[in-house]
This record gives structure tokens, C-alpha cells and sequence, in this order.
């Protein structure tokens, strides 16, 4: 009997686009092993779509003769375009899964999370980087005279592009210039994390403003407390821009002697049906428990700040649409998740979520509703509202900043 061949890799980012009126995809490897954006164009993007793990190499022979209305194809060139597919890091394969195992064993056995987009993403030495985000703060934005006197204990800031999103980082953290934390629970999307709900590291963190010690008791208490649901090891962490992106604001406010607890959520949508909440899935209310315990030990010096984004429209992120025919529907979509943000209301925020069966692609929304679970009762303040549009993929990305003040969750009382 035939085995089917290896699927295509879940854990890629193939990105639809055009290039000179042809269409052509674009491929990313979180992981690494393709080491620079990959181009696919013509005939294999069709031969992709038949590689499910469900077909063999005859399944697909017959499939490819059908599509070429009978014009042959030899199992040899189909086994030739495979073999070029896995020696790229392609496919689902033994040769991957055994490089992955191996990059995952050297990163497991480093101490500290170093910068990965630093140099690319921001300047790469601390003095640039200082002239660099002292341009976020050059401009007082009137925005922040709404919580003037209230102290803030929970942020929501974007993780696009730091350029992109100037405006809407600038309106995040002028609010925390007051604020003088000594620990920090810094929650972000795990892009790369597929395969579990959580990922936490003990690695303190470093980029060109320093290095940031993580709470190592504190991260054991939440792998035991979460156990299945978070992830056998931290590699999710190690390219994702979702954290790193907030520390170095927060290290050019606060400088680097503050503790760090470092969570990536993955994708609760597939709960989306089953449960009403994320507390509601089995493990992860646990794991809610033990943090929102966590944020009570640590008083009243303590920040919480998520970076996540809102909706993700068009072409680029599977819609058949482009953005512009989804804009009204989806900002209207985000403005009522941000309403249950700034009401506290964890249900609302997942009914609207569950309407729309993540529609829009919200890719903060395990993210925020987990948010929700550890500062019950909180009152948040939309501090601004944006949306990207990029041309060349006819797609769009919408992202926010909500300041929470601090005066209930911190203080325990949940009435």
C-alpha cells in the first residue's frame, strides 16, 4: 500500500499576492529553516493544493492529468517536484520534523531570549534606539488627559509594524509615564504556536536597551497550573515580535530592573462554539486562576500589557474579498469587541466573536479574552483607533490602544 505524502507544513506563512498580473504566493518560515521569504509562482501553487496528506503520489498523478485534460504526468516528476518541496523545508516531513527537533533542543539550553528584530524591525545599537522611540513621544497626544489622575494597571497595544503603528504605540505608552512597575505580565500572540494554547518562558530577555530578568518561580507556578494546555517548550518565542515589540517600550520608560512574565496565547477559535468564555475550556481555567492569583501576590506595582492586533482582511489572510468590500463590516466588528474590552464583559467579548465565527481574523482575540479573565471588573479606555491598508495584497490590518485602570483588579476587589 502507498502512504500519502506529507502535507504542507501548518506552521508556514503563505501569503497571497500579484506580481506583474501573475498570481504568486509568498512563504515565511517562523521557524527559520527557509531562511528568506520564498516566491512561489505558475504550476506549483496548484500542485501545492493537491499535497493534503491524504493523497499519494498516484492520487495525485490522476489528479494532475485531470487538470491538464489528459496530458500525461510520470509519478518520477511528481517524486521530483516532492523532493525539491522537502529539500526546501516545505513539507511536513521526517527531514523536517528532525531539523525542527534539533532546533528546538539548542534553543531549550540558551539562558536568555535574545532581540530578533532588532537591526530590521528597530536600530539594533541603544543609543539609535533611544533617538528612535523618542520620536514616538515627541507630541503630547490629548487622548491621555481622559485618565489624568487615574492610575493604570492593563494595557492594549498593537504589535504591527512599528512604523505602521506610531500613532497608536505613541497613545499606549505616553499613559505609563507616571508609572513605575516592578513586574510586568507581558501577554502577546504566538503566532507560531499551533499545536496548544500557551507558551511560556524562564529566558530573561535582551535587546539593545538591556536585559530584562523573567520571574522564574513565577513562570514553574503557571506550566504546572496549566500543564497540558501550555506548550512543552518555548520555542514560539523566539522570533515572535509580539512581546519583544512592547519591551523596548517599556525599557525605555522604565529602563530594565523590573521582572517579566512572558505569555504567548495561541488560537482558542476552534472553541469558539463549545464554550462561552476562556475559563469555560478545560485546563485553561487553571491556568487563569494561577495568573490572576499571580497578579493579586504582586500588588499594586504591577503592569499588564498585551500586543495584539485586531482584524486581518482581504486576499492576504484567505479572504476571497478584498479589503476595502470588508472594511465596514469588520471595523464594526472590532469597535464592538473593543466596547466589551472597555466594559470588562469577557461573555460580550466572545458572543461577538462567536457571531461572526472569527470572520475577521482577529488575531488578539484568545489574547484579549484571556485579558479579560485576569482583570475582571476593569473599566478600559479606547485611546485610538487605526487601520493599514496594503495595496499590493488589496489587504488591511486594524489595530488599537486601550488604557484599563488599575483601581478594582489590582486592589482584589472583583464586586
Amino acid at each position: 500500500m502507498e502512504f500519502p505524502v506529507p502535507k504542507i507544513r501548518s506552521d508556514l506563512e503563505i501569503i497571497p499576492a500579484y506580481s506583474q498580473g501573475r498570481r504568486v504566493a509568498v512563504v515565511k518560515d517562523f521557524l527559520g529553516l527557509i531562511k528568506e521569504p520564498l516566491v512561489l509562482t505558475g504550476e506549483i501553487l496548484d500542485f501545492l493544493g493537491l499535497i493534503d496528506g491524504k493523497r499519494n503520489i498516484r492520487d495525485i498523478q490522476l489528479e494532475l492529468v485531470r487538470q491538464k485534460e489528459g496530458v500525461f504526468v510520470s509519478s518520477e516528476e511528481i517524486e521530483r517536484l516532492l523532493a525539491g518541496l522537502d529539500d526546501t523545508f516545505l513539507l511536513d516531513s521526517e527531514h523536517y520534523r528532525r531539523q525542527k527537533n534539533k532546533i528546538i533542543a539548542e534553543y531549550s539550553l540558551l539562558q536568555v531570549r535574545s532581540a530578533s528584530h532588532s537591526g530590521h524591525s528597530y536600530p539594533d545599537s541603544a543609543e539609535e534606539l533611544k533617538k528612535y522611540l523618542d520620536s514616538f513621544f515627541c507630541h503630547e497626544e490629548s487622548s491621555i488627559s481622559i485618565l489624568e489622575g487615574k492610575k493604570i494597571g492593563a494595557l492594549i497595544s498593537p504589535h504591527i509594524d512599528l512604523e505602521i503603528g506610531k500613532k497608536i504605540y505613541a497613545k499606549a505608552f505616553q499613559t505609563l509615564k507616571k508609572a513605575s512597575p516592578e513586574k510586568i505580565i507581558l501577554l502577546g500572540t504566538g503566532h507560531a504556536l499551533h499545536d496548544t494554547f500557551f507558551s511560556i518562558t524562564e529566558k530573561d530577555f535582551e535587546t539593545p536597551l538591556g536585559r530584562v530578568k523573567t520571574d522564574k518561580d513565577s513562570v514553574k507556578k503557571l506550566i504546572r497550573a496549566g500543564r497540558e494546555i501550555v506548550s512543552s517548550n518555548d520555542l514560539a518565542h523566539r522570533r515572535e515580535h509580539s512581546l519583544e515589540f512592547q519591551l523596548i517600550f517599556l525599557q525605555y520608560l522604565f529602563g530594565s530592573d523590573f521582572l517579566l512574565v512572558p505569555i504567548l496565547c495561541g488560537f482558542f477559535h476552534k472553541e469558539l462554539i463549545q464554550v462561552s468564555r476562556p475559563k469555560d475550556i478545560p485546563e485553561v481555567d487553571n491556568f487563569l486562576k494561577a495568573l490572576r492569583l499571580l497578579l493579586e501576590n504582586y500588588g499594586t506595582q504591577t503592569l499588564v500589557i498585551a500586543g495584539v492586533d485586531f482584524s486581518h482582511i482581504g486576499p492576504k489572510f484567505g479572504h476571497s474579498e478584498r479589503a476595502s468590500s470588508l472594511l465596514f463590516q469588520s471595523e464594526k466588528h472590532d469597535k464592538l469587541l473593543i466596547k466589551a474590552l472597555c466594559e470588562g464583559n469577557v461573555e460580550a467579548f466572545w458572543a461577538e466573536s462567536k457571531r461572526v465565527q472569527d470572520k475577521y481574523n482577529v488575531c488578539g482575540f484568545s489574547t484579549l479574552a484571556c485579558l479579560l479573565e485576569i482583570i475582571p471588573q476593569a473599566r478600559g479606555h479606547l485611546l485610538g483607533y487605526e487601520i493599514w491598508r496594503e495595496d499590493a495584497t488589496q489587504s488591511a490590518v486594524s489595530f488599537a490602544a486601550v488604557a484599563f485602570e488599575a483601581k478594582k483588579f489590582l486592589s482584589g476587589d472583583q464586586r
